[in-house]
């Protein structure tokens, strides 16, 4: 049977307040009040792979289903980073689309404008970073907010960066295509510096965070920009397939299961 998650109202009540309100609150904090008494309990696998004192951007699949939503791998990827990290930074910042888009009727109308304000909440209360729907009606909207975005992984102390470059789970919950600027953004995030550090969700009797080795995204710079897109958004895929079970690979099922393919 598969397992279904459910909240602890009582527990969670302020926690669910402040981020309505859009309140600055803590994601590993709030993350442990969720997943405190989860049952089965959630399990973080590979952790030592977590670097303790420098920077990376984290990349996920991305895993949701009906009873358990995608909040529940966020806040298990959030306290095993906590609390593996020797020195600040700790806490993640999650990038994740601001709004739901829905093309016409009632959901153009009433569901995109609350899921654009309930969005907008919850990534102020946690510093969740956001982006326009990847649809063609946001095409070139995203610049401000990708540039907001880079200036995160910048500095002296880069934050740490994690999202889903998937944008959304694949059918039967398997690993599907990135959209179009997902390789080129993530070459921009790591920048030749940070590494990637990946991460396979998924559940066997429970949910599972399965850390892999961080590793170099190194594309070759002669190759086009379509090319460098598709080739690092390839790398980035595999190496989080590779942490996950075979009946999830996707569309990557062959180049995962190549073992002599070179990620990094």
């Amino acid at each position: 049977m598969i397992p279904r998650y459910t909240h602890s109202i009582p527990r969670l009540f302020i926690p669910f307040t402040r981020a309505i309100l859009g309140m600055r609150s803590s994601i590993t904090r709030d993350g442990a009040l969720l997943l405190q008494g989860a049952h089965p309990p959630a399990r973080a696998h590979n952790v030592e792979n977590i670097p303790r004192d420098t920077p990376f951007v984290l990349a996920v699949n991305h895993y949701d289903r009906p009873g358990l939503g995608a909040w529940w791998g966020v806040a298990l990827m959030a306290i095993a980073i906590a609390k593996q990290r020797a020195r600040e930074p700790r806490e993640m910042r999650f990038v994740m689309a601001r709004e739901w888009w829905y093309p016409r009727g009632l959901g153009r109308w009433i569901k995109q404008p609350l899921t654009r304000f309930f969005f907008g909440q919850i990534a102020r209360a946690y510093g969740i970073l956001t982006l326009p729907p990847v649809v063609a009606e946001y095409r070139g909207h995203a610049a401000p907010d990708i540039r907001r975005i880079l200036a995160h992984t910048r500095g002296a102390i880069p934050e740490l960066i994690g999202l889903a470059p998937e944008g959304g789970t694949g059918a039967n919950l398997a690993l599907c295509e990135p959209p179009s600027g997902a390789g080129l953004f993530l070459l921009l995030l790591t920048h030749d510096t940070l590494p990637i550090l990946p991460v396979g969700l998924y559940e066997d009797d429970a949910l599972i965070a399965n850390f892999g080795a961080p590793f170099q995204l190194c594309v070759p710079r002669d190759l086009s920009r379509d090319q460098r897109d598709r080739d690092a958004v390839r790398r980035v895929m595999i190496a989080i397939g590779r942490l996950l079970p075979e009946k999830m690979w996707g569309m990557y099922r062959q180049e995962i299961g190549d073992s002599r393919l070179e990620i990094g």
